[in-house]
């Protein structure tokens, strides 16, 4: 079989992160051939792999270039289309199978204007009109696709893994233990990530003297401030928060080693990795008790607290025990781009 694979967000994002180590097993471990379509320089490492033809593409996703200009011809020479995101160019005539990560622009106001809802609507609707067959990361996110929408195309859920990345990152000698002075919270900063409730509820912690950690909040490569609640934040030089925007994965992987906990006090996810990766590298972790968050750490040592609810993450920094947890084995279990 000959499979046509759409990688130009490799490098950009999660979904990139995710397509990136799904494409690395599957060309290790298939006979097949693939076409993978993006930045030649991204793609790199593939393209000395004899069953991979590296076709350049650097039309942004969800444009006109892209829905018009996409090299069709050479998917359309291919057995079938995958396509990491919903959107689906025009003109590919070969199975098409598609991705939707999350609907969070549906789910929660402000996340968009009403034009560009209304686009990622649409570009969804087609989506599941022309795909044989659609992928998600979660049964919430099935569900929220099949409440909205009521489709009858197949929706098969595909959990995320940890990154090659990270299962290759070996901590040096003093990142063994949780020895750093402070709590961490790691991801962009957009209105869903539930920042208003961990700053109000460390704030009002160490006003009540019931910790002392400092909040390190680090922004992955691309840290930008949607919320004018967090950018004036930022501004704000409280000496004990700081902010981290220039981390490579690297120094991530060492902070979050070195954190007394990590704290996810999302009010919506799609999957929600990074506590996953924080509890890989044995860091514990405070999670919102939404619903993604409930389905993935299921039987996990994660730690809930009532989404939105400072008084009651407050409570859980406090009670928090910052010791090492051993979750690895659960985790390769339940979680793996190799699966």
């Amino acid at each position: 079989m000959k499979i046509a694979i759409d990688c130009r967000l490799i490098g950009s994002s999660g979904i990139g992160t995710f397509i990136e180590n799904v494409v690395c097993y599957i060309t290790m471990s298939s006979e097949d051939n693939f076409v993978l379509i993006g930045n030649p320089e991204k793609l790199k490492p593939f393209a000395c792999h004899e069953n991979c033809t590296v076709v350049p593409c650097s039309h942004k996703p969800f444009t006109l270039k892209e829905l018009f200009a996409f090299p069709t011809r050479e998917v359309n020479r291919c057995d079938v289309f995958f396509t990491p995101n919903f959107n689906v160019p025009f003109g590919i005539r070969v199975p098409i199978y598609s991705m939707v990560h999350d609907i969070v622009f549906l789910d929660i106001e402000g996340i968009n204007s009403w034009t560009g809802r209304f686009i990622r609507s649409m570009f969804i609707r087609r989506a599941l009109r022309v795909s044989k067959a659609i992928l998600t990361v979660s049964n919430f996110t099935r569900k929220r696709l099949e409440d909205y929408f009521h489709t009858k195309v197949s929706i098969h859920v595909v959990y995320n893994g940890i990154a090659k990345e990270l299962l290759q990152y070996k901590p040096q000698p003093a990142q063994e233990k949780n020895t750093g002075d402070y709590i961490m919270f790691l991801g962009n900063l957009k209105k869903h990530k539930g920042i208003q409730t961990l700053i109000k509820a460390y704030n009002d912690g160490r006003a009540k003297g019931l910790f002392d950690y400092k909040l390190y909040i680090v922004g992955r490569l691309n840290f930008r401030v949607k919320d004018p609640f967090v950018e004036s934040l930022s501004h704000d030089n409280n000496p004990n928060i700081r902010f981290i925007t220039d981390a490579d994965n690297a120094e991530v992987y060492r902070l979050i080693s070195s954190a007394r906990m990590l704290i996810s006090p999302s009010l919506y996810e799609g999957f929600g990795l990074t506590p996953l990766e924080a509890m890989y590298l044995g860091t514990p972790v405070i999670i919102s008790d939404i619903p993604a968050h409930k389905e993935i750490y299921k039987g996990s040592p994660a730690v809930f607290f009532h989404a939105g609810d400072a008084d009651d993450l407050a409570d859980k920094i406090s009670k928090m025990n910052p010791q090492r947890v051993d979750a690895r084995a659960w985790i390769s279990s339940h979680y793996s781009y190799e699966i």
